[in-house]
C-alpha cells in the first residue's frame, strides 16, 4: 500500500470511529433526557398525592373507598389489622396516600438504578427502605400487589419479589 492509500484509509477510520463516537453521545444525551423527563412526572405524580394530604374532602373520600376495600389472602399481618381496628379511616387514607407518594419514589429510584444513573451501593440503601415501607404499610403491599399495574412493569414484579420475601420471614 502506498503512502496516499494509508492516509486516506486512516482517514475514513478516523471519521468512521468520529461518528460513532458522536452517536454514543446523542444516545447518552437521550437517555439523560428519558431519566429527567421522568423524573419530573414523577414528582408531578407525587405532588398530585401530596394536595390530596390537605384535602379532607378528599381523605374523606378515599377513607369511605378504603373502608369498604377487600383485602387479598395473606396480605395483612395480625400487627396490620390491629392497626386498622385502632385507627379512624381518615388515618388509613392518610397512610394509603403516603404509601403512594413513596412507591412513586422508589419507582422512580428504581428506574434510575435500572438506567445506570444511580449505583448499586445508592440502590440497596433505597431497597433497604423500600423493603421497611411494603412491610410496614399494608397499603403500600396492597398497592403493588393489586393495583401494580399503576407502577412500571419491572418496578412492580420487583417490589413483588421483596413481599414474598418479607412473607417467609
Amino acid at each position: 500500500m502506498d503512502m496516499k492509500t494509508t492516509a486516506e484509509a486512516l482517514g475514513i477510520v478516523t471519521i468512521v470511529g468520529s461518528l460513532v463516537f458522536v452517536g454514543l453521545e446523542l444516545r447518552q444525551s437521550q437517555q439523560i433526557a428519558i431519566a429527567a423527563q421522568y423524573q419530573e412526572r414523577t414528582n408531578a405524580g407525587r405532588e398530585y398525592f401530596y394536595h390530596s394530604l390537605e384535602s379532607d374532602y378528599r381523605l374523606e373520600t378515599i377513607a369511605a373507598m378504603l373502608e369498604n376495600m377487600e383485602w387479598p389472602d395473606g396480605l395483612l399481618t395480625d400487627e396490620d389489622r390491629l392497626w386498622l381496628d385502632e385507627h379512624p379511616t381518615t388515618t388509613w387514607a392518610e397512610a394509603a396516600l403516603w404509601a403512594n407518594i413513596d412507591l412513586y419514589g422508589f419507582d422512580n429510584y428504581f428506574y434510575q438504578y435500572e438506567s445506570g444513573f444511580l449505583s448499586e451501593e445508592s440502590w440497596n440503601s433505597l431497597e433497604s427502605r423500600l423493603r421497611g415501607l411494603l412491610q410496614g404499610n399494608p397499603f403500600a403491599r396492597y398497592e403493588i400487589v393489586v393495583a401494580g399495574d399503576d407502577y412500571r412493569k419491572t418496578f412492580a414484579d420487583h417490589a413483588r419479589t421483596l413481599i414474598e420475601e418479607i412473607g417467609k420471614e
